[in-house]
């Protein structure tokens, strides 16, 4: 059996494929306590974690011996709110987390956005090399296998971003859902702007390329990297665990899947396959960007 980690960007389906994936007794997601925090390592749970502590953390978790919790959580708590859940070491361990390698900014002014993004970037370029070295020369010490959920569907994808909380602003819809904040009837059509729309597809396309060379790195230095296709996951899951479990050589029973699938991934699709059911410039949207369909599976 393999351990893994789900790399990401965000509107991907990765909430719900955390959570069904970790319905299965064969596999421990990291996540903390009170069934919270299921991107550990994000900035947000984490909160400024150094380069040094995230290494020694991941190497805690991913070592071939048993988890130390209490050293995880005394080193991992140094930044957060909420210390790591117990993990069962009987099976396979999983996170998911953003290839992400930004560090506080300590010239921060909050009167000076620009000064800020400016810093922000020159933070992020900094830490680049040191960051992707640790993370590969960690995954290859400890033999992880590392997934990339992809979205090919660009107008989807970049239309799920664009429309955030359901106010334009960034959000997720999802959460609320989850959470009956609000129900799919409350949730009302859009008219979408499609020159705002053009940077949100723009920006997906971007993601995709860094995927791509981040992929290729990975395969260079012996690291095995699999895309995990959202339609995919939306035509056949039956058929997309599968794949998955092949890929960590894990054998789970058809009543097994089955029932994981059954006990369900508490999170619910936000948008209808056809946009039409929540665009009202539908026509618009589609005649513009409707080609925007990227093969990967």
């Amino acid at each position: 059996m393999r351990n893994f980690i789900i790399i990401f960007d965000g509107k991907e389906g990765t909430s719900p494929l955390i959570r069904l994936l970790n319905n299965f007794h064969q596999i421990s997601i990291i996540h903390q306590i009170n069934s919270s925090g299921w991107e550990p390592f994000d900035k947000h749970n984490c909160g400024a974690l150094t380069l040094k502590n995230l290494e020694k953390c991941l190497d805690i978790i991913y070592n071939k011996g048993s988890i130390d919790i209490k050293q995880l959580n005394d080193i991992y708590c140094k930044t957060s709110i909420l210390p790591l859940e117990e993990i069962n070491r009987n099976g396979i361990v999983g996170l998911k987390m953003r290839f992400n390698n930004y560090r506080e900014n300590p010239l921060y002014i909050k009167s000076f956005p620009t000064w800020n993004r400016a810093l922000r970037g020159l933070i992020k370029n900094y830490y680049a090399r040191p960051y992707k070295h640790m993370l590969i020369n960690l995954l290859k010490r400890n033999d992880i296998v590392v997934f990339f959920p992809v979205r090919q569907d660009i107008l989807k994808w970049g239309l799920s971003r664009y429309h955030g909380d359901g106010t334009g602003k960034g959000g997720h819809l999802q959460f609320d859902l989850a959470s009956g904040k609000i129900s799919i009837d409350q949730i009302g059509k859009i008219q979408v702007d499609c020159s705002r729309l053009n940077k949100f597809i723009m920006e997906c396309e971007k993601l995709h390329a860094q995927k791509h060379k981040l992929m290729e790195e990975l395969s260079l230095a012996n690291i095995p990297v699999y895309p995990l296709c959202y339609e995919n996951f939306l035509e056949n899951k039956q058929k997309y665990f599968k794949q998955i479990f092949k890929y960590l050589d894990l054998k789970i029973s058809n009543d097994e899947l089955n029932n994981a699938l059954k006990d369900g991934a508490y999170f619910k699709k936000v948008h209808s396959d056809n946009i039409s059911n929540f665009v009202v410039n539908y026509q618009e949207v589609i005649e513009r960007f409707g080609n925007s369909f990227r093969s990967w599976c």
